[in-house]
């Protein structure tokens, strides 16, 4: 088998993708047809994550083991969280054993709540596509959903529930820049501004969110934290943003360790909740690599985050969504001595799918647009060379090749 003939599925949602964009670029004045681009290319990548075969995706078989025989549970000692255990079992006899319909009604959660976020907050939503198809820190997001079925839905749930917690970024950006040209506005005028906001729905939105990968409860008191760096300005960030990525360059010190300390503490046992995430702080679990003043998985964002900090304008700059994402750059920074603390940290890193697009909107200009798009080309030949080491080296259940479900799984 050819290396195209291997990877000729991604080429095509690449290749369409890029011309979808591009095409979306020169539609400023028909938003509406933008959406319907962008819901198209979106149903696409649902059926294409949830249509694959077992074989397709790091831990694809074992979550279709865990379905089979829900009684066992998930993870080492059979051990899972709650939420989806309760999933395992629902789903189990719900869809009378199709592993097909498990993948699929998992990628409807996962993707769709990601798409709820793009749908309702993303000023170019077909640019938003493009970026989760080809963004990437130390994982490409797009084929971290074609092997992470539980953090997946965990993340389309978090999404969901952040979007219902900040209320939309159209809302959230009326009501800054009222306050910031000094108007008062009373709670009752913020109610009717922030009208999609539903504080309540989204707190158990992230319960079920953490129920299902206990690292989403993780990013909560980030969520809860981000409102009081709203001050902070453009020196402070681009210190913070460099001065972390200097930390990973030159190890000086390590992140990764002092957190390791409080697995040690805490984690003990078979019986602890955090036992079941000690992966998180083992370098068996996430090599490293990529070290070095030109980190792959680091450079890319760092230099979106100083972009977007001396683009923005100060309303934007405010924004909880702008100083959520901005903050994901700096923590992937200091945790780089171990990949699989990206995995940890994608909850934020997917914000880029709509704080990125939102800030070239803002300024309209041709050179921003071209940016992005060498942007995403540039992590898109990332992946290709992702896939085409998979090719080389075919070990395990990885994302190349693709193959579609005989719906029999």
């Amino acid at each position: 088998m050819s290396i195209i003939s291997t990877i000729e599925p991604y080429l095509i949602i690449f290749g369409s993708a890029m011309v979808m964009m591009l095409l979306s670029m020169l539609m400023d004045n028909h938003p509406t047809m933008k959406k319907y681009m962008f819901l198209i290319g979106w149903i696409a990548i649902i059926l294409f994550v949830g249509l694959r075969d077992m074989t397709v995706g790091t831990d694809t078989d074992d979550y279709l083991q865990s379905f089979h025989h829900p009684e066992t549970g998930y993870g080492e000692n059979g051990s899972t969280d709650p939420g989806f255990q309760l999933y395992l079992y629902l789903t189990h006899y719900l869809f009378f054993d199709s592993g097909t319909l498990f993948l699929l009604v998992s990628c409807l959660i996962g993707l769709g709540g990601i798409g709820h976020c793009i749908w309702h907050n993303s000023k170019q939503p077909v640019m938003s596509l493009m970026a989760f198809i080809s963004f990437s820190t130390s994982t490409v997001f797009f084929f971290h959903s074609l092997s992470a079925v539980r953090q997946s839905i965990a993340e389309g749930l978090f999404l969901m529930a952040l979007s219902l917690y900040l209320g939309t970024t159209r809302e959230e950006h009326r009501l800054l820049t009222l306050r910031t040209e000094g108007k008062d506005v009373t709670k009752e005028e913020e109610e009717d501004i922030m009208e999609s906001r539903n504080r309540g729905l989204s707190i158990l939105l992230f319960i079920i969110a953490a129920s299902f990968h206990g690292s989403a409860l993780a990013m909560l008191p980030i969520v809860l934290a981000a409102p009081l760096l709203k001050n902070v300005n453009r020196w402070i960030w681009s210190a913070l943003i460099v001065g972390s990525y200097l930390i990973s360059a030159f190890s000086p010190i390590s992140v990764s360790d002092l957190v390791f300390m409080v697995f040690s503490v805490f984690g003990r046992g078979s019986d602890s909740y955090l036992s079941r995430y000690g992966s998180y702080s083992n370098f068996e679990q996430g090599e490293v690599t990529n070290t070095g003043i030109l980190n792959p998985d680091l450079w890319p964002f760092a230099l979106l985050a100083i972009i977007i900090v001396w683009r923005c304008d100060k309303v934007r700059l405010q924004s909880q969504w702008t100083i959520l994402f901005l903050l994901s750059v700096v923590f992937n920074n200091l945790f780089s001595d171990n990949i699989i603390w990206g995995r940890l940290f994608i909850y934020l890193s997917l914000l880029s799918i709509v704080v990125v697009p939102n800030a070239i909107e803002q300024s309209k200009s041709w050179i921003y647009r071209g940016g992005f798009t060498l942007f995403a080309i540039y992590f898109i030949v990332r992946a290709v060379k992702i896939l085409f080491a998979q090719w080389l080296v075919p070990q395990g259940n990885i994302v190349a090749p693709y193959q579609f479900t005989n719906f029999t799984i």
